[in-house]
């Protein structure tokens, strides 16, 4: 009986005699900065991706405000409250397309005329004025579209530039009747002469409502402060007073420059800038008003007080926000500074209603006692 064994050899070598063992495999790791640049060029794939998709998204964006060109004032301002920047670009794109539209038929006309005489001539040049009447109408859309766009962040001074170019009245000397007849023409028309006509009769209108209601509510806080403020400086009041009616009237101002079309963002901007150089310019001025404002709040001193201050001794005749007018011993009148006043001692001489007196008298021994 044969018995057959089967062996098994570990370790055993090939005939090259390399070893035939199998050993783990090793798993091979990057390098940190080139699994931070993988992850930068993950999240710059990302923004790309969603960059083309809203790019897709604001160029599948068509124009809805300029399928009736007519459409009214009123409702245009309300249709473009709730649209994005992207999208108020293109209503304004699509709106300078409608101008540029009817600026090219009027060109085409004023060429037609230049070649015709006569009666054929006056009824291209009555063709023209409805068609610049059509272009404000255009324009005036644009403007407010345009704005509506700069509000939510835009730039619109390329095509403000743009309308600038191709609207107005072109003035020839060479065609004196032609240019009179255009300039009777705006001047009656509804959208030219008329409308600005009314809107100066606004803006004459709103300025004197405005000083009237402005000057009617100094009085109601002249009043209020007399009542509540019984003991406070007449200068006080005086201030409030004329603070009040400066700040209604300037509300009217502003109300009545946009009525004839001037932009209050900008006037705004442009009294900002200026009140800021005015600040830097007047400094020491600004500090006496300043103080004028903490003297008429703490009243330290009034009207009629015999005051020494800022190094001056004598009565109070008159205050305003910058300087103090005392009236000495010697008859003198000294303007101080306020500035100087708030930043010293104050003592007020008469300001209790009684205080000690010291006298010196000198007796002599042989006086009768």
């Amino acid at each position: 009986m044969i018995r057959s064994s089967s062996c098994s050899k570990e370790n055993e070598g090939d005939s090259t005699g390399r070893s035939t063992d199998h050993h783990p495999a090793h798993t091979m790791t990057l390098p940190i900065p080139i699994q931070r640049l993988n992850q930068a060029s993950m999240a710059l794939l990302l923004w790309a991706a969603m960059s083309s998709f809203i790019f897709l998204q604001a160029a599948d964006y068509q124009s809805q405000t300029t399928a009736d060109p007519d459409i009214s004032v009123e409702s245009l301002k309300l249709r473009v409250i709730p649209l994005e920047k992207s999208e108020l670009q293109v209503e304004t794109e699509a709106w300078q397309d409608l101008l540029k539209s009817k600026a090219t038929e009027i060109i085409e006309l004023e060429i037609q005329e230049i070649s015709s005489e006569g009666e054929e001539k006056d009824q291209i040049n009555q063709l023209v004025v409805e068609k610049v009447r059509e272009r404000t109408l255009i324009a005036d859309r644009m403007t407010i579209v345009m704005n509506a766009f700069q509000t939510k962040g835009g730039d619109p001074a390329e095509y403000k530039d743009y309308m600038a170019s191709v609207t107005g009245i072109q003035v020839d000397i060479k065609e004196i009747g032609k240019t009179s007849s255009r300039v009777i023409s705006w001047l009656k028309s509804e959208e030219g002469g008329i409308r600005w006509a009314l809107n100066l009769i606004w803006f004459v209108v709103t300025l004197i409502a405005s000083r009237f209601i402005a000057f009617l509510l100094g009085n109601i806080t002249r009043k209020a402060l007399d009542r509540a403020a019984v003991n406070s400086s007449e200068l006080l009041k005086d201030f409030f007073v004329h603070a009040v009616r400066k700040l209604i009237f300037l509300v009217g101002l502003i109300v009545a420059l946009d009525l004839i079309g001037v932009q209050s963002g900008p006037f705004l901007a442009a009294f900002g800038a200026v009140g800021f150089i005015l600040g830097f310019a007047l400094q020491g001025t600004l500090a006496n008003l300043a103080a004028g404002i903490m003297i008429l709040f703490h009243r330290p001193y009034d009207i009629g007080n015999f005051v020494t201050a800022g190094g001056v001794t004598g009565k109070i005749t008159r205050m305003n926000l910058a300087s103090t007018t005392f009236l000495t011993g010697d008859n003198q009148q000294v303007i101080v500074p306020n500035g100087s006043i708030w930043g010293d001692v104050i003592t007020n001489i008469t300001g209790s209603e009684t205080r000690r007196g010291d006298m010196s008298f000198g007796i002599s021994y042989d006086d009768d006692m």
